[in-house]
């Protein structure tokens, strides 16, 4: 796509993404008010197990389907891409279902009402099933967020009407549920007419495990922990606590899941132009990604730190007032979780330099978890946010200095200039050669 073309999807897609803040907008003060601190912090948590299960049943085969999806020349080839990559995740959802329910029973907050988990955690396998990295893949950026915006509007209606007090939190779950299923079966649909039906096979699922393993070990350092804080809060703290880190990590998640459209486009577009060999047009299209995302890590760095006091008690209520706190903390998160963003999905795999990824996200992934453990018993909410902080500032240490030894560093705007004057400053000889892509 010339740069007309993939503004005009990147436009629509985020058109396609306001419809989900919209749906938050609307649902997240209804439940801080109707079901109060102590409920809505156990669907929070509920949430937060959901996350864990769909990231575990995905296990990296989001981006390696995207990536292989998008370098396919034939329908044929996409249907084989496509029944290996259902059958798989089938096969890891047996395993999703008895983690869920082992989690669910371990959970001091959860096994309260253990139907709530257990909801999660079918919702967790029904979206670790959604066929959304297969129409990106294919260039179809339009039809995922068409299907997802049904999903919120049968969910919308679903929960205005069941939830009526504290009392009603499994209907929240359930009616989640309701729509991804309903989202699900029209995905599968459309798929089927246009590529035909998904020949189930568990002969290539163990080499696709295999193929997709060093981005899991990624996304389970730096996803996986990040969507379970809520969770681990459970085990180290009290339901208030959990209720204001819950909701501050709600806003928190909307300002992240905001990266999401634009590596929907640029990761299979990047993908593609490196399979044809055009390198030079995929060295564009990486800058023009790191310039969008840079720019919006400062942009929420600034309006979290300055609305956050105003903006949440307002929306959540004055019971919610210390998850303002909570959030500003969160704040400082974000331009490293940008940056990350780009050299994680706009940089490394599209290049197929997903063992290095591995590597850097359990590393800092061992290091959010250990900084959970010491801060989150000592000081709740506020703790486990500075660890959330902890984790993206050191992920974002180790895969600068990876981009810097591979020679990719020319890929951010300015960062190479940049580099040579420090080189310079500290009487080091400059590097001569291209980027190491191969």
């Amino acid at each position: 796509m010339d740069r007309r073309a993939s503004a005009n999807v990147i436009a629509f897609v985020y058109g396609g993404y306001l419809m989900r803040y919209v749906y938050l907008i609307i649902v997240v003060p209804f439940y801080g008010r109707v079901l109060g601190v102590a409920e809505y912090g156990r669907v929070l948590a509920s949430m937060s197990l959901m996350n864990v299960i769909w990231m575990l049943v995905s296990f990296g085969f989001t981006f390696v389907g995207m990536r292989e999806v998008s370098r396919a020349q034939s329908a044929q080839e996409c249907n084989s891409i496509y029944s290996l990559h259902v059958s798989a995740r089938l096969l890891l959802g047996l395993i999703g279902a008895v983690i869920g329910v082992v989690a669910t029973m371990s959970s001091p907050v959860l096994s309260e009402q253990p139907v709530i988990g257990l909801l999660a955690t079918a919702l967790g396998i029904v979206s670790a099933l959604n066929l959304g990295w297969l129409f990106q893949g294919r260039q179809y950026f339009r039809t995922p967020i068409m299907i997802e915006v049904f999903g919120f509007a049968v969910s919308l209606v679903l929960v205005l009407t069941l939830v009526r007090g504290p009392n009603d939190a499994v209907w929240v779950l359930a009616s989640l549920l309701v729509a991804g299923i309903a989202s699900s079966i029209i995905s599968y649909g459309l798929t089927t007419y246009q590529l035909g039906l998904p020949r189930l096979r568990f002969s290539g699922v163990v080499p696709l495990v295999r193929n997709s393993t060093m981005l899991f070990c990624y996304s389970s350092g730096s996803v996986v922990l990040t969507a379970s804080s809520t969770y681990l809060l459970t085990l180290l703290s009290t339901p208030a606590q959990v209720g204001y880190f819950g909701a501050a990590e709600r806003f928190a998640t909307i300002g992240l899941s905001l990266m999401g459209p634009a590596s929907q486009v640029f990761i299979p577009t990047i993908s593609r132009q490196l399979a044809q060999g055009d390198k030079e047009g995929a060295h564009v299209t990486t800058r023009r990604g790191a310039m969008l995302l840079m720019g919006y890590g400062v942009l929420v760095l600034c309006g979290a730190l300055t609305l956050s006091p105003f903006v949440l008690p307002l929306i959540l209520g004055p019971a919610f007032e210390p998850s303002a706190r909570v959030l500003q903390i969160f704040a400082w998160m974000f331009p490293f979780a940008a940056f990350n963003e780009f050299v994680a999905f706009y940089v490394f795999v599209p290049r197929k330099k997903d063992r290095l990824l591995a590597m850097a996200g359990v590393a800092s992934g061992v290091l959010n978890l250990v900084s959970a453990l010491i801060l989150a018993p000592r000081f709740g909410a506020m703790g486990m946010a500075s660890a959330r902080v902890i984790g993206e500032a050191t992920l974002a240490a180790i895969l600068l200095g990876v981009m810097i030894r591979l020679e990719l560093i020319h890929l951010l705007p300015g960062a190479e200039r940049a580099l040579a004057r420090v080189r310079v400053a500290c009487g080091l000889r400059p590097q001569v050669g291209g980027a190491k892509e191969d």
